[in-house]
C-alpha cells in the first residue's frame, strides 16, 4: 500500500481479503456491503484514514522506520 502523501513509498500491509462494512448514506439510511480482493483492501485503507490511522502505522516497526527514512531522502 501507499499514499499520495508519500509518493514513491509503499509497503506490504496484511489485511483481510474479504470484508463487510456498514455505513450511513448521505440521506441517513443505513447500508451494508461485502467486498473482496482489491476493493476490500481499498475500503480498509480508506476507513483507516477516516479513523486517523495512516497506512505506515500498519507496517512493522522496521519497515516503518525504513519508509520514513526513504521518504526523507526523497524529499531532499
Amino acid at each position: 500500500e501507499g499514499s499520495v502523501s508519500m509518493p514513491g513509498i509503499h509497503g506490504p500491509i496484511t489485511r483481510p481479503a474479504r470484508v463487510r462494512v456498514r455505513y450511513t448514506r448521505p440521506d441517513g439510511t443505513q447500508a451494508e456491503e461485502e467486498a473482496d480482493g482489491l476493493m476490500a483492501v481499498c475500503l480498509q485503507h480508506e476507513i483507516d484514514q477516516i479513523n486517523g490511522v495512516f497506512w505506515i502505522r500498519r507496517l512493522s516497526r522496521l519497515r516503518r522506520e525504513r519508509a520514513v527514512k526513504r521518504f526523507a531522502r526523497l524529499e531532499r
